[in-house]
């Protein structure tokens, strides 16, 4: 794992470069973090740049005990669970009357399609282990350490997913 130590004291300073190599090293496991709850593209890089925008802003409340890419995960989560609980409570339309009213869309790809149902099978824990292990390849020791958990909890949550996965 990266060492962020400096460059958070260069986002203290309003330095750019510490902001662009905390971005490039954590934005996979950020987005992953969040497109596991919210499960939309274009919602879950809008929350990106919401979770960005309160890591500089409250820097200076990060302590340097815990580690930072826990902590900056932390933040996306909240700012998309709290994305997922105003979407639950919007006005639902009908699908037909919306054809009425907006040309169809055109169709998303048969792979994409596909991902979504298979990910559809596990719930938001295993999402977001199984996503920051294949997509981020992080560890299992290090998807603990970001999720807050014992690493036997993660190895357990991951088996679980991919025994779902294959239809088991």
């Amino acid at each position: 794992m990266a060492d962020y130590s400096k460059y958070i004291e260069g986002l203290k300073n309003k330095d750019e470069e510490s902001f662009n190599y905390i971005y490039e090293e954590s934005r996979h496991t950020v987005y992953a973090a969040i497109y596991a709850i919210v499960r939309d593209h274009a919602a879950s890089q809008d929350i990106m740049q919401e979770t960005y925008l309160t890591m500089l802003e409250k820097i200076y409340q990060y302590r340097p005990e815990y580690r930072f890419l826990s902590w900056l995960t932390t933040i996306a989560r909240n700012k998309a669970i709290d994305y997922y609980r105003r979407q639950k409570k919007e006005l639902r339309v009908d699908i037909e009357e919306m054809g009425n009213i907006m040309p169809a869309c055109a169709p998303v790809g048969e792979s994409r399609a596909l991902i979504e149902e298979m990910l559809d099978r596990l719930n938001e824990t295993e999402r977001s282990i199984y996503l920051l292990r294949v997509v981020k390849q992080l560890k299992n020791r290090e998807i603990a350490e970001i999720m807050g958990m014992p690493l036997g909890t993660v190895l357990w949550h991951y088996s679980r997913a991919v025994k779902k996965l294959k239809g088991r």
